[in-house]
């Protein structure tokens, strides 16, 4: 006797049809079949039609695809960092016993490698069998039909959307018509970065800025600079910022609190949560700066003083952070198929906090230091602030001030950089920003943009412009004085200084000396100063350690030679920590540039000056660079 056929499951299938839920609406779990790919009560499955073996009828049987529910594409996520855009399905699953999963979100790449299931653990199985993983997929994508696709922005700050200027944060958006909380931002680790809908109680206005510049009586460059970062922060969308802010002390002196106060314009910091750490991986660090567009973003702890090895990992975040800011450059990589990563750099204010100053003059030309010693911030104040950074006034007044410049953004873009330059040539004719050639750039952009925000002020009724102008003369002639104190910093990375110093120090301790040119035995003037020891009282003088050199006693010039003399200046460097990282070359192109030579000749080959000269040095031409001999010796040794 044959077996009948059973029952159609198409048929099965229309009948159970669940057009709504419990809610009233469209029920998106309910059975149905579309091209063979259905859901069944609550199950994914295949219908195939398959060959009785005792009859010569065929039959539809579900094949499940998932054994335990099924899941369908609830809607699709651009997700949107400013350089790359990546595609995500947002997920939603029910088991076969009715009871709903909460939604995971899967990139696009891998969602049909069908690995990611195990999100829902044991509550969501693929069914085994050969063209089932690839048959799951094709149903999700079948029967999710037309979802809704939305735009995720992963970084704050100025975007155009839909025509007109946005500012945004994981709040949502701030343009000159209000506040909008339906553009959606994800920061990841970065939540904390939320402004309000903004306000038109602007009486506290005035007050916050005033006691932020005057948190430090003892040195009002701090609040100054400060103020001054934040108010440049939402303006990298009408000129980079390209330079950081470095807070230097010993701890305990504040400077984390400093820059917490610093991040609470923007959202809800404090001390304890900030967006980065020098312990974060660099391209950790490179990624979240670059997310954090047009705002404060803080970097915290640059302490390099543990171990040798750590100390050169911390100092390479520390290059790769603030030479990526001032060069507003990402570091170039390949994937394997030499297809180009995109290139992360910040595109924000950066401030970073340290016992140390991270080393290089140039790196250090890409910073505006703030020192800060005990005593210096005030407890009464900074306490005052962080009450008001806790009540939200200080995002109230941020979230004011981005409206306001939502509405005249476009005339900005053209006007900014026009006042910038003419701060900078300010700087540059009174002279006072000299320590490095960035310095009046950097004076300028951060003047500019509190003068910005100070013509906010007076427009909202916050302060008068004769208040106005008492709070510019404040911060302008504190900023002056804050680039006049980068040239003491400048001096400590000075490649030139510091190998004088470092040689000076080898003669002191012995560990080089030089020789009389013609005798090639002790200067006859002062031979404890050319690293020459008896070895006894009243014994004969000999040379410690290594010979670099000759003294020319006639003419007053010391005649190194450039490989021994740069060996042993980098072995002292080496054992102090603090590595001598100029190459030779370098070094004495250098020496030669801030005319510390006495002598350099001309390349017959390329006709431009050299640093080495010929000399005759026990009867043999030797090439030597010619100093005087008070690049070593100081006058009063005379």
């Amino acid at each position: 006797m044959n077996k009948q056929p059973p029952d159609n499951p198409i048929l099965t299938v229309v009948k159970s049809a669940k057009p709504v839920n419990k809610k009233v609406q469209p029920d998106r779990f309910a059975n149905r079949l579309i091209d063979r790919l259905g859901i069944v009560n609550y199950r994914l499955v295949k219908i195939q039609n398959v060959r009785n073996k005792d009859s010569s009828a065929a039959a539809d049987i579900q094949i499940p695809l998932f054994l335990t529910g099924c899941c369908l594409i609830d809607y699709e996520i651009i997700s949107d960092d400013g350089l790359v855009e990546n595609r995500y399905f947002v997920l939603i699953g029910k088991t076969t016993k009715g009871h709903d999963l909460p939604p995971i979100k899967v990139s696009t790449e891998k969602f049909a490698g069908m690995a990611w299931p195990m999100q829902w653990g044991n509550q969501m199985i693929v069914a085994p069998g050969n063209g089932n993983k690839d048959n799951a997929r094709a149903a999700i994508q079948i029967l999710s039909g037309d979802v809704r696709v939305e735009r995720e922005y992963r970084h704050t700050g100025w975007r155009l959307i839909d025509g007109k200027e946005q500012f945004l944060t994981v709040s949502g958006a701030i343009s000159a018509e209000g506040f909008n909380d339906n553009i959606r931002v994800d920061l990841d680790k970065m939540e904390q970065y939320r402004l309000p809908a903004p306000t038109n109680e602007v009486h506290q206005f005035s007050t916050i800025v005033r006691e932020l510049i005057g948190i430090s009586r003892k040195s009002p460059t701090i609040g100054a600079v400060i103020m001054s970062a934040v108010c440049r922060a939402p303006l990298a969308n009408l000129a980079c910022i390209d330079y950081s802010i470095f807070l230097s002390g010993q701890s305990g002196n504040f400077k984390s609190e400093l820059a917490a106060l610093a991040l609470g314009f923007f959202g809800d910091f404090t001390s304890r949560t900030f967006p980065a750490n020098f312990t974060d991986t660099e391209a950790d660090m490179l990624f979240k700066a670059h997310q954090a567009k047009d705002v404060v973003f803080v970097v915290d702890e640059f302490c390099p003083a543990t171990s040798h090895k750590d100390a050169n990992v911390m100092h390479s975040k520390a290059e790769a952070l603030f030479r990526s800011a001032g060069n507003q450059s990402g570091r170039g990589r390949r994937n394997a198929d030499m297809s180009g990563k995109a290139a992360y750099h910040p595109r924000g204010m950066v401030i970073a906090t340290g016992e140390d100053n991270p080393r290089g003059a140039s790196l250090n030309g890409r910073m505006l230091i703030v020192e800060l010693k005990e005593g210096d911030i005030e407890k009464d104040n900074l306490t005052a602030l962080q009450q008001r950074s806790i009540r939200g006034d200080l995002r109230a007044l941020m979230a004011a001030y981005v409206q306001w410049l939502a509405s005249r953004i476009d005339e900005l873009k053209q006007d900014f950089p026009k006042k910038q330059h003419e701060f900078r040539q300010v700087a540059i004719d009174e002279g006072f920003a000299t320590s490095h050639a960035r310095a009046a750039e950097i004076y300028a952009s951060m003047l500019a943009g509190f003068d910005l925000f100070l013509n906010f002020l007076n427009e909202v009724g916050a302060i008068s412009e004769t208040g106005a102008l008492e709070l510019y003369d404040t911060i302008q002639q504190s900023l002056k004085t804050t680039i006049k104190a980068q040239k003491e910093f400048q001096d400590s990375n000075d490649n030139v200084k510091v190998f004088r110093e470092l040689l000076q120090s080898c003669f002191l301790s012995g560990r080089v000396h030089v020789a009389d040119r013609l005798t090639q035995q002790a200067p006859k003037a002062k031979p404890a100063v050319w690293g020459w020891r008896a070895l006894e009282s009243g014994g004969e003088v000999v040379g410690r350690g290594t010979l670099i050199g000759w003294v020319d006693e006639p003419t007053q010039q010391l005649l190194l030679d450039p490989a021994a003399a740069f060996s042993e200046v980098k072995k002292l460097a080496s054992t102090q920590d603090e590595p001598f990282l100029l190459s030779r070359a370098t070094l004495c192109k250098r020496l030669m540039e801030r005319n510390q030579l006495l002598e350099v000749e001309k390349d017959n080959s390329t006709g431009k000056d050299r640093p080495t000269i010929k000399r005759s040095i026990g009867g043999k031409n030797t090439r030597v660079l010619v100093f005087p001999c008070d690049f070593i010796r100081d006058s009063k040794d005379d």
